[in-house]
């Protein structure tokens, strides 16, 4: 072999080796970069996981139509959520604040007027009820110096508290009728009760005199 010939064998050797060197560069720094990518996290993800990791909101709604999934795969949509804040001032947050407490406050004396509904009207207690608190009736102005007798139907609750009352008997004047009740309903009673010692609801008639 010439000498020429043996210096163009060896030229093309280093022009192959060079050429490899060069490939495996490019596919190190290709291999490396997707690594880099998978390690954080952002190949990792699909968009079905994505879709999944958002917090669930109320008025959710297709952001485009939905599509049926090819055979063996399992569909993925896109959801845009409608969401709007509203911003109130410390006045209007203070006024929701005893809305609530006064709805809760109604709810829980419908509560109670149920529970008072449940127990029986006794006609003839065992132990009838007993008034302890009680006052005179004040004297209406508009009665003009008129003076009566009216006799009151109330009716007791379980807890010896007056339900309701109204007029028996009438005393001949609207004014003394009127404040006669309207002034009972604040009395107190010790509670009716039955035969088996159960608190009970009662009606009891009393004679209010009404004067100067």
């Amino acid at each position: 072999m010439t000498m020429i010939a043996l210096t163009r064998e060896i030229t093309q050797k280093k022009r192959f080796l060079l050429a490899f060197l060069v490939s495996v560069a490019l596919h190190g720094l290709l291999f490396g970069g997707s690594y880099l990518l998978s390690r954080t996290g952002i190949l990792q993800q699909t968009a079905e996981e994505i879709y999944s990791m958002s917090d669930v909101v109320e008025d959710l709604v297709p952001a485009e139509p939905l599509q049926p999934a090819p055979a063996g795969r399992t569909a993925t949509h896109r959801i845009a959520a409608n969401v709007s804040f509203l911003l109130i001032s410390p006045a209007e947050a203070k006024e929701l604040s005893g809305n609530t407490q006064r709805i809760s406050r109604a709810i829980r004396d419908e509560k109670l007027k149920q529970q008072r509904r449940a127990i029986p009207v006794v006609k003839n207690p065992a132990v009838k009820p007993k008034l302890t608190q009680y006052s005179p009736v004040p004297y209406p102005a508009a009665a003009g110096g008129t003076s009566g007798t009216v006799t009151v139907c109330i009716l007791v609750g379980y807890d010896g508290r007056p339900e309701y009352a109204s007029i028996a008997g009438s005393s001949g004047s609207r004014f003394l009728d009127a404040a006669a009740v309207e002034h009972c309903i604040t009395w107190r009673f010790t509670p009716a009760r039955d035969g088996k010692g159960r608190f009970v609801r009662c009606l009891v008639y009393i004679p209010v005199n009404v004067k100067q």
